[in-house]
């Protein structure tokens, strides 16, 4: 936090505190047998005074938060929801001004134009530059290269003229162990859609069956056909009742308004024994159930 901050936050945490010690303080100077008189304008104003200020100082408080983009992932800015770049790092003020600018009708034309977001330092711009997706209509220009040969060009060290051998018709891949290098062996599959899917394993936690391919955004149809998942495969889960809240709000499966009742009821009522203490919140149905059940636990 810059000194000039720290100075406004210190001015607003002062001026709440008289306005409470007026409070308590101005009927001590009452002369006796009479009493302090406030009309009830007089006691709104003050208090709303009073809840003006604790806001100030939260929001500032809150605007100085540091965001966290160490497990940063591509998003697209004109179209990603609240819930999505929270996972991506932002802070909840963050969130709203690129929400407000959005509700406005204002569009990122390109990566580099994403700099423009308030708040947003070049540090950490230069750091989210590689994850920002900016769609062919929404860009400035519609000569637009497309992502996966812009990764290959930066992340492949062999020269573009050399390609890579594809995989003959009914090859068959784990799709729990294959690696970016396997996965570009199948027709439809480059540098950035099999590093989409490496990605996509990791906040899984694991693929428990085939049909979860269909889930990583952009991939071509029926691509099922080529992989395969063991039997024995067990997922990495992540413990309920244990982790923040940050770690719940990553699983690809799990919402932001999810993960705040989850917080919430173990709050509440203590730690969670099993899904059907959920099943009475409007935000679980027992299709997520299913989905969750794989990749956490209780005890």
């Amino acid at each position: 936090m810059i000194r000039k901050d720290r100075t406004s936050l210190l001015i607003a945490g002062i001026l709440l505190l008289f306005v409470c010690l007026a409070c308590f303080l101005l009927p001590l100077f009452e002369p006796k047998g009479e009493g302090l008189s406030l009309s009830a304008e007089q006691a709104d104003s003050l208090a709303a005074l009073a809840e003006q200020v604790r806001i100030d100082s939260v929001e500032r408080a809150e605007r100085h938060r540091g965001s966290d983009f160490s497990q940063a992932f591509p998003f697209d800015p004109n179209h990603a929801d609240s819930a999505t770049l929270l996972k991506v790092g932002f802070s909840p003020w963050q969130i709203r001004n690129m929400m407000k600018y959005r509700e406005k009708g204002g569009k990122w034309r390109s990566p580099d134009d994403f700099r423009r977001l308030y708040g947003l330092s070049e540090e950490d711009f230069q750091r989210l530059r590689p994850f920002v997706r900016i769609r062919p209509e929404d860009a400035a220009s519609r000569s637009v290269v497309r992502w996966e040969e812009i990764a290959d060009t930066f992340s492949s060290r062999k020269p573009r003229f050399e390609k890579t051998v594809k995989a003959e018709e009914g090859t068959v891949f784990d799709l729990n162990a294959a690696d970016t290098l396997q996965l570009k062996m199948i027709p439809g599959i480059g540098s950035y859609y099999a590093s989409k899917i490496v990605r996509y394993r990791e906040r899984l936690g694991g693929f428990v069956s085939v049909s979860q391919i269909e889930e990583v955004e952009g991939l071509p149809a029926n691509m099922g056909r080529w992989f395969k998942v063991e039997s024995s495969a067990a997922p990495q889960q992540i413990h309920l009742n244990r982790a923040d809240f940050r770690t719940l709000v990553r699983h690809p499966y799990m919402s932001y308004e999810q993960t705040k009742v989850i917080v919430n009821h173990i709050r509440k009522n203590g730690p969670i024994r099993s899904w059907k203490e959920l099943s009475l919140y409007k935000e679980f149905t027992e299709a997520d159930f299913r989905r969750l059940t794989p990749y956490f636990r209780f005890d």
